[in-house]
């Protein structure tokens, strides 16, 4: 009895080894488009592979995954899991050496056309050679986000010609483009709390490292509210966007106030400097002189010259530096798509469609993204877990 599974990511990769190791005599087979397997993995977590979160979902199975493949893991910052050489190459070394120890077949730079069910069996269509025939198969392709890793968003095409649904499909986890000018701020790093805010929704806050790019914003807090910002359907893109905006609190730790009465006892030990050199040990320079003058205009003037009136709103200004958001970076920068194949046509718990018996889901190409911090890798492993288990049974 064959078993083939369509694209060879997280979900792909422990959906393979669970299956072989769940029915040792069931024939497995990979087939990946790229010239390797895991290639998105690499590039997860800067490189250091953010492989899942203490937090996640049933993490147990995953770590137990993990240690049975050899797998050494560290615990980080709220929760990550990462590789204790925190090199992603780690991981697909780790996996690879247990699909070979299994004899899973791979087939690599391999691209499905289209996949056909008749009564008993599935029909592979590939792009180039013979088509490939499987009792049961699995679609674990990615989804659109990252296409350089070659997450082209075929899986859905799959999915709905097998008669799956599929939500509204966007780029998420990903920078967010702002009104403004940003050039000379770019590459600025600073830790602070990030709100998002739409009129008649409730704020959303987030707290972290935020970067600013030549475009806007950007870091893992950005990444989150990305998530939640929604255009409605009929809404021109840019209008649907600039209903949104992002504050930042730059100094979240002290009140305007505070800030205020900081501001002025310092003013009088640098009456002599330039006004924007008030803020400099608060803030780096750049981003100081970028600040300063959202506040007060001018900057060529000195720090004697700011009045307390001034140094309030300064404060105020810092405490709420306000941006609209006009887009967002897109696939190619986003980490993860929002939608997918619809949860209720998939038994959540053995992954199998409700609609065609023999095919089963995992990762991203179903309709799921989790925030930033291993969610998403551990949704994916976690699928090809269930999926796994339950792919050979009765084989």
């Amino acid at each position: 009895m064959n078993v083939v599974i369509i694209g060879g990511g997280a979900a792909g990769i422990s959906l393979a080894i669970e299956a072989a190791r769940e029915n040792p005599q069931a024939k497995i087979e990979i087939i990946e488009k790229n010239n390797s397997l895991g290639k998105k993995i690499f590039a997860t977590g800067n490189g250091k592979c953010n492989i899942s979160n203490i937090n996640g979902e049933d993490i147990a199975s995953v770590l137990l995954l993990f240690e049975s493949i050899g797998l050494m893991i560290r615990d980080e910052d709220e929760g990550r899991l990462y590789p204790y050489s925190e090199q992603a190459s780690s991981v697909v070394e780790a996996f690879e050496r247990e699909i070979d120890r299994l004899r899973i077949k791979k087939r690599l730079n391999t691209e499905v056309e289209r996949i056909e069910k008749s009564k008993n069996e599935f029909k592979i269509i590939l792009k180039r050679g013979d088509p490939v025939f499987a009792d049961r198969i699995a679609v674990t392709t990615g989804g659109k986000a990252a296409p350089q890793f070659g997450t082209s968003g075929d899986g859905y095409r799959f999915a709905k010609n097998l008669g799956h649904s599929i939500t509204k499909l966007a780029p998420t986890l990903m920078p967010v483009i702002c009104e403004g000018e940003f050039d000379g701020i770019k590459g600025v790093r600073v830790k602070g709390i990030a709100t998002l805010i739409k009129k008649g929704n409730s704020p959303v806050i987030e707290k972290g490292e935020i970067q600013f790019t030549d475009q806007g914003l950007s870091g893992i807090c950005i990444f989150n509210l990305s998530r939640l910002i929604k255009i409605e359907e009929g809404m021109k893109l840019e209008d649907g966007f600039r209903e949104y905006s992002i504050v930042l609190d730059l100094v979240p730790e002290t009140s305007v106030q505070m800030l205020t009465d900081y501001l002025l006892q310092k003013k009088n030990k640098m009456l002599d400097e330039m006004a924007p050199a008030i803020l400099h040990s608060m803030l780096p320079k750049k981003l100081a002189g970028f600040a300063y003058e959202r506040a007060l205009g001018r900057k060529e003037r000195k720090v004697s010259e700011i009045t307390a009136p001034e140094m309030e709103k300064l404060s105020k200004s810092i405490k709420a530096l306000t941006f609209t958001v006009t887009g967002g970076k897109g696939w190619k920068e986003a980490q993860c798509t929002s939608g997918g194949v619809a949860l209720e046509e998939i038994n959540m718990n053995t992954m199998e469609s409700k609609l065609v018996k023999g095919l089963f889901f995992g990762g991203e190409v179903i309709d799921y993204d989790g925030p930033c911090g291993g969610y998403n890798l551990q949704n994916a492993w976690l699928n090809g877990i269930k999926a796994g288990h339950n792919i050979v049974k009765g084989i």
